[in-house]
């Protein structure tokens, strides 16, 4: 699996408490923090719940590239073929 930045962008206040035991399950605490996480389905799908407060960015060739959500569900779903 490649390596995902993952990195908050939004505050999880006001936010549903299963959003934000998920933000902290990933690792993020504070606005702005960065974490780098093995991309498993179960971390896309941490993210995929979560997408609208964070940025995620999937390692390729070096260079980072940012993950939709719509790409996160082909990822999903190509890990579920294997």
């Amino acid at each position: 699996m490649s390596k995902i930045k993952i990195t908050q962008v939004k505050s999880g206040i006001d936010r549903m408490e299963r959003q934000k035991r998920t933000l902290k399950a990933l690792g993020l605490r504070k606005m702005h923090a960065v974490v780098e996480v093995e991309g498993t389905p179960q971390i896309l799908g941490m993210v995929k719940a979560v997408h609208h407060l964070v940025k995620a960015e999937m390692e390729v060739g070096g260079t980072y590239e940012l993950l939709t959500p719509i790409s996160l569900q082909v990822g999903l779903d190509k890990a579920n073929t294997k």
